[in-house]
């Protein structure tokens, strides 16, 4: 094995060069670190391929790998140990002297009827196995000769399952991490518990998910949890794709199904339920009952029974004092332990949560808040809105993951475009471009030993949603759950694709333009696996011509895909003309085109031309259009504006109502604000219009008490003066 090994890194040493042709990458998400395209016939696969294994845990690799081709290409391979050399066939070998010490890392090679994988480790197997399905073109069961070494440019490769605010079943999870592995991230962070639900069984205490796992009444009851056998499968399962699961145990804020079902978990002893409607609670548990820490602490001796890794987050977010600073116990607290304050008694919270999990070989991980909290330089930091507290801390020494709200929060959607689901929008939209464009590891600690100490980073798919929105996101009784599951997908795919690259392939490596052309197969895999993921909205060209019409080009953004257009205004259909390089018309607003997945079977949302010279600009940002028949008629009527995310702190906001066209002008007689579309934010009361001229037609609203990842709606009262045929833009503005 040893001269074969040599023999592979050898070749791969030879002529490599940077991949400046699109052409010259082999189609794999993410890119590797190298590759180069060999001389000779593509290696056939057929029912007598064998696979072979040698090495440490290899056989595992190969029985997945096995699977994975039954599945893609309909061919069952023979596994078996390999005894001498193959000539012919897929081996995978391990080899503890691989010149790449990362257990991760493979080598790859396919000539001359023979693939080879080789990896210091099993890790390394398992991935180079991913490389080689992705090889694998769709309906040709074939791989092109190649050389591929590769390793990955960050240990900690991750996406985090918010399952308390939407639980999915055990089957879904286990479908998410195949996700995950495919895409050769390695760790799950897995929110278990927040205001909305306790998902975890924990044997001590029952009434945690006999109680605290469910909200709602009767009909409308609502939840689920995982069992301990359920939990322990989930982990086996990941473990066998090489993926960590981090559990998130919130503290001390996020956690009232605790309190729900063991009420002396709160400061008074308080009675409540478990909320049917998100919003983040005040009530924490109190630290400053032994009661409290007897419960902390056998929850925790179960946790780590359950999950092998190093870390378990303990969230430490938005927590808020009131209760505590009401609270005798809490303030004894304080005292006895010479505390300044409610902060500090969090921190002292946090390190006694740190030093009793360290007893059991276990670091903490949190939310960036923490980093303040006097933990140890052995905790870890989850830098979410504060990007100076990956600095910070990295100088300080602790292990930092990035998840960065503005390219890692993936419960966002990617556009403003009519027809995304409804997500969160506090912050503004991440398109897959944005989700690429970043690096984990901050400019200033380029080149510095602090470096080293940034881990990588996570997406976040929050499912608050569900509880903004249940009426149109949650599954229907007899309907299954592929509802709930499909709009998961949709958020993480392809953006996870992004991440992957971000977090595994080198700065220098990585190009947007050719990481979309080398998505192409990659979306014809997610199909075949029945993954509901975003189709790409098609990248239209558009150039002016001499003779003053418009040439617009694009190419289908999807293998097998077409890109379908209508040039009078209307929505393409699959009988919709197919753009074929490039058309030319003479009214570029009337322009529509939406991308196509092969045989018609999916959609993207519409291309449709955005005018860069937007004379309302100086009104602010846009939140919607009022629309012809659906205002009112002479009389007022209400009309909703979804303004999530443009309130996105405490301030003055400024409404304008902007006339664009139509018989009739709008009157106004007022708007209302509401958070979470029920609590009353503010509302202005008067009279005004907009149309062929404007009068009082902007509205002013004071925000106060802004909660993170809240909804907020504008109301309007609105109608046509003498009928209903009249439309326009309610834009916001920030007030300086």
């Amino acid at each position: 094995m040893k001269h074969i090994l040599a023999s592979l890194l050898a070749t791969c040493s030879v002529g490599m060069t940077s991949m400046n042709a699109v052409a010259a990458e082999p189609p794999v998400i993410p890119v590797p670190k190298s590759s180069k395209s060999l001389s000779g016939a593509p290696v056939q696969l057929s029912p007598n391929t064998p696979i072979y294994y040698r090495g440490k845990n290899a056989k595992a690799v190969a029985e997945l790998l096995s699977t994975s081709l039954k599945a893609q290409t309909g061919i069952q391979t023979r596994v078996t140990e390999l005894q001498g050399e193959a000539t012919k066939g897929i081996t995978l070998q391990i080899n503890p002297k691989h010149p790449d010490n990362n257990p991760e890392a493979y080598a790859l090679k396919s000539e001359k009827g023979l693939i080879q994988i080789m990896a210091p480790e099993s890790a390394g197997l398992f991935y180079g196995s991913q490389t080689l399905l992705q090889l694998i073109p769709d309906g040709k069961p074939q791989v092109a000769p190649v050389l591929i070494t590769d390793a990955p440019n960050y240990p900690w490769r991750g996406m985090m399952l918010d399952v308390s605010r939407y639980f999915f079943t055990k089957e879904y999870v286990l479908r998410y991490l195949d996700m995950m592995a495919m895409h050769k991230m390695n760790t799950l962070h897995w929110h278990l518990i927040d205001d909305a639900g306790w998902r975890i069984e924990i044997k001590k205490y029952p009434k945690l998910t006999e109680i605290g796992a469910w909200r709602g009444k009767g009909d409308k009851r609502y939840g689920g949890f995982y069992t301990q056998e359920d939990i322990k499968e989930i982990v086996a399962y990941a473990s066998a794709r090489n993926i960590t699961i981090v559990p998130e145990i919130e503290l001390p804020a996020h956690t009232l199904p605790a309190l729900v079902a063991y009420p002396h978990l709160g400061c008074f002893n308080k009675q409540f339920e478990v909320p049917t409607r998100h919003f983040i609670s005040q009530d924490l548990y109190c630290p400053g009952k032994e009661t409290t820490w007897t419960f902390l602490e056998d929850v925790f001796n179960e946790v780590c029974d359950l999950f092998p890794g190093t870390f378990i987050h303990i969230g430490g977010d938005e927590a808020k004092y009131s209760r505590w600073k009401k609270c005798p116990d809490c303030q004894k607290a304080i005292k006895d332990n010479q505390l300044k304050n409610e902060h500090a008694l969090q921190g002292w919270m946090t390190t006694r949560v740190e030093n009793y999990l360290a007893k059991k070989n276990k670091r903490i991980i949190g939310w960036d808040e923490i980093l303040g909290a006097g933990v140890s330089n052995k905790a870890g930091i989850m830098t979410w809105h504060k990007p100076r507290t990956a600095v910070d801390g990295a100088k300080r020494g602790n292990p930092v993951v990035m998840s960065l709200t503005g390219h890692a929060y993936f419960d966002v959607a990617e556009s403003k475009l009519e027809g995304e689901p409804p997500t969160a929008g506090w912050i503004p939209p991440i398109s897959l471009k944005k989700a690429y464009q970043w690096e984990p590891a901050p400019k200033e600690l380029k080149g510095t030993p602090a470096a080293k100490n940034i881990l990588g980073a996570s997406g976040c798919v929050w499912t608050d949603q569900f509880l903004h929105r249940a009426h149109i996101l949650a599954d229907k009784p007899g309907k299954g759950t592929s509802a709930s599951e499909g709009y998961v997908d949709y958020l993480s795919l392809p953006r996870m694709a992004a991440l992957a690259e971000v977090t595994w392939s080198p700065q220098g490596k990585r190009d947007y333009a050719r990481f979309s052309e080398r998505m192409k197969p990659m979306y014809q895999r997610y199909d075949r696996l029945g993954y509901q993921y975003r189709v790409p909205v098609p990248d239209v060209q558009i150039q002016r011509t001499p003779e003053k019409t418009y040439k617009l080009s694009a190419t289908p953004p999807v293998a097998g895909g077409t890109i379908r257009y209508t040039t009078d205004g209307s929505k393409p259909t699959a009988n919709s003309k197919v753009m074929h390089g490039s058309v030319t018309v003479s009214k570029v607003h009337d322009f529509r085109a939406a991308t196509f997945t092969a045989g018609d079977k999916r959609q993207s949302l519409l291309f449709e031309y955005a005018d860069p010279n937007n004379k309302f600009a100086k009104f602010g940002k846009l939140v919607g259009k009022w629309e012809s028949g659906k205002v009112g008629n002479g009389k007022a009527k209400e009309v909703i504006f979804d303004a999530t995310g443009l309130i996105n702190s405490n301030g003055t906001y400024i409404i304008t109502f902007q006339y664009t066209g139509g018989r009739e002008r709008l009157d106004i007689d007022g708007i209302e604000v509401v958070r979470n579309d029920t609590v009353h934010v503010g509302k202005d009361i008067h009279h005004g219009f907009t149309g062929g001229s404007s009068k009082n037609n902007r509205y002013t609203i004071k925000v106060g008490n802004y909660e993170t990842g809240a909804s907020f709606k504008i109301k309007a009262q609105i109608y046509g003066d003498v009928g209903d045929d009249s439309n326009g833009m309610v834009l916001i503005q920030k007030k300086k």
